[in-house]
């Protein structure tokens, strides 16, 4: 099944973050699993997974990553949605925040890693997207294709690693935090305008109220 491949890239997800992190805050809300993860060089690590194999035949996954302002990092993301049989989209991305002021190596790997990837069917962005999303995002569209599922799930991975060993070893500074912060205040502005990943989550079986008040903490800055 599909989802298979994503359930098991949520579970490398949290053995990594436990690792690098510690213990995360869970919260369930019916078919909602939010777990949140924080530390002294990450404010926000978040993986968000609502399982409706049961009752819909989907489930839906959101991954981000936000290290606090003296660690002035990209921003890590990955959503997917899918069915039994089949991928309905998956967005990929290391956005980046300051990189035109200072160097990422996770930011390299990623651009690194994605290149050789062509989804076989792509998503045009909106305009939101493009405003805060890299020109080397990951956008693929509706697939059944076992290979390139597979080649999702494990950029999805190595980047997440990628991440995780910059913020755990670069140094602090101060020079950054201004933009670094406007930068996310942007990114979440953009991110909260999203009105069809709100629609997805209700059509879902999630309350309107509920999902209103969840996104503005999942992108919180």
């Amino acid at each position: 099944m599909i989802w298979n491949e994503f359930i098991d890239f949520s579970s490398y997800a949290q053995i990594m973050m436990s690792g690098f992190l510690g213990a995360p805050e869970i919260t369930v809300n019916g078919g909602h699993t939010d777990i949140r993860y924080t530390s002294d060089r990450v404010d926000l690590a978040n993986i968000s997974i609502i399982d409706m194999r049961e009752e819909k035949k989907m489930w839906m996954m959101h991954i981000a990553c936000f290290a606090k302002p003296e660690f002035p990092m990209p921003i890590y993301g990955f959503d997917v949605i899918c069915g039994k049989n089949k991928v309905t989209g998956c967005f990929h991305d290391m956005s980046p925040t300051v990189s035109h002021l200072v160097a990422s190596s996770a930011e390299y790997a990623f651009k690194k890693n994605v290149e050789p990837f062509v989804p076989k069917r792509e998503r045009e962005l909106p305009e939101w997207a493009k405003r805060i999303f890299s020109k080397s995002m990951v956008v693929a569209g509706a697939t059944d294709d076992p290979s390139e599922i597979r080649n999702l799930s494990h950029m999805g991975k190595e980047n997440l690693f990628a991440w995780f060993e910059e913020v755990d070893f670069i140094d602090a500074t101060e020079s950054f935090v201004k933009p670094y912060n406007a930068a996310l205040s942007l990114y979440c502005e953009s991110q909260l305008s999203n009105t069809n990943s709100k629609n997805v989550m209700i059509s879902l079986g999630l309350e309107k109220d509920y999902v209103e008040r969840f996104k503005k903490q999942q992108f919180p800055y």
